[in-house]
């Protein structure tokens, strides 16, 4: 008895409509605008960095996405 194996279509062949959909997409398939990302690198003394992963892991939170808060809100856009 044959095996049967459906494959899915390439997502490559769903390309963006217009310039700027594909320039804001990854390999021509349109996505959410992500913004732009920078790297941050920084020192920071072991005990802080204990109690900001103890208390991200008990709010069940992601430390770079809490730290991004943090530093939004007291950084605010002019």
């Amino acid at each position: 008895m044959p095996k049967e194996i459906s494959i899915a279509p390439n997502p490559r062949n769903r390309m963006a409509t217009t310039l700027d959909e594909f320039v804001n997409s990854e390999n021509g398939v349109q996505t959410a605008v992500k913004p732009r990302m920078k790297r941050f690198t920084f020192d920071i003394p072991a005990d802080l960095h204990k109690r900001i992963k103890r208390t991200c892991l008990e709010r069940e939170e992601d430390m770079a996405a809490e730290i991004r808060r943090i530093l939004a809100r007291e950084f605010p856009e002019d």
